[in-house]
């Protein structure tokens, strides 16, 4: 071996150990940061759980939070909104608290918050310090803390698909495609989960989840489905109908759960594995006043037609 090649070679194997130790290293600051976002999310939820086991012991509950009292055939007052027991040492650690999201059967039990825009909680923690797993947020243009007639009528939940299960990381348990429909019983075991802002706990009965794509070239139509701007039915580009009927194309299941014009929806949204970018969807309905909580599965099937990605060519097959 001549000196120049002696030296091309010494050359490769000095980028080749950089390349290694910022590969090492990167690797380290990822598993830290989940590290840390493991062991603060699992102290919010200790707090939380202490809080709202000491409320239900010591409380009676209230059914007034949201109610109106007519003084006058005229005016119709609104008594005040009040803070859950649950939520008030959040929202004095951190005022972009928003409320508190628990999907049963997963590992999804967090904290939400919402500030000004849909950016900094994507890198950071809900002490405000930077980490790679965020934190589970609203929509900055979602109402969600209002009486609930004046909440927005789809609330977009944002949370990384953690490997380690942090975060939205476990909502791949709902996630069903024609060639893998082995989460069908999950959902038939999970079909609804919770979510309460800062002054009540609502249940929410999925009616859908998909993967979806972001860009057109991963459609077979060419035509996407922009969920998070589905938030006010109020426009004509973004009505209930159209919402509904993205929606039931797309979903893997047929749940049986009954939709209806004036329903109020949650949007569960995190990256999806298939392909870059895509994202895995859930999506309640709210539950209606006086309605059941309960959920017949007995009613829930597969959708054989549903739409998906073009697997084709995304896999270029």
């Amino acid at each position: 071996m001549n000196k120049k090649e002696q030296k091309s070679r010494t050359i490769i194997i000095i980028v080749a150990s950089i390349i290694l130790v910022i590969s090492l290293g990167y690797l380290a600051y990822y598993l830290i940061q989940e590290k840390r976002a493991e062991e603060l999310n699992k102290e919010l939820i200790d707090r939380h759980t202490d809080t709202v086991m000491i409320t239900q012991e010591t409380t009676v509950p209230e059914t007034t939070t949201v109610s109106e009292t007519t003084t006058t055939e005229a005016t119709t007052v609104l008594e005040p909104l009040v803070e859950l027991d649950s939520m008030k040492s959040f929202i004095a650690d951190n005022p972009d608290t928003a409320g508190w999201i628990t999907v049963g059967g997963t590992s999804i039990n967090n904290v939400v918050v919402q500030c000004g825009d849909n950016d900094f909680y994507l890198n950071h923690d809900f002490n405000g310090r930077s980490s790679q797993p965020g934190t589970i947020f609203a929509d900055f243009r979602c109402v969600v803390n209002d009486y609930g007639f004046r909440q927005s009528d789809n609330i977009i939940l944002y949370g990384h698909n953690q490997a380690n299960g942090t975060m939205f990381g476990t909502l791949q348990k709902y996630k069903i495609t024609k060639q893998n429909t082995s989460k069908f019983d999950f959902y038939l075991q999970h079909p609804t989960f919770t979510f309460s802002n800062l002054y009540e706990e609502y249940t929410y009965k999925i009616i859908a989840l998909f993967v979806c794509e972001v860009n057109p070239e991963h459609t077979r139509d060419g035509v996407i489905f922009d969920y998070q701007n589905y938030i006010r039915f109020g426009s004509k580009e973004y009505t209930y109908e159209q919402f509904m009927q993205n929606v039931t194309e797309r979903s893997e299941i047929i749940t049986g759960v009954d939709v209806q014009k004036g329903d109020q929806f949650m949007t569960l949204s995190t990256c999806s594995n298939e392909f870059e970018p895509s994202r895995f969807i859930v999506i309640g309905r709210k539950v209606r006043d006086g309605e059941s909580p309960e959920v017949d599965t007995s009613l829930a099937k597969l959708n054989p037609d549903a739409k998906e990605p073009d697997w084709n060519f995304i896999y270029g097959n």
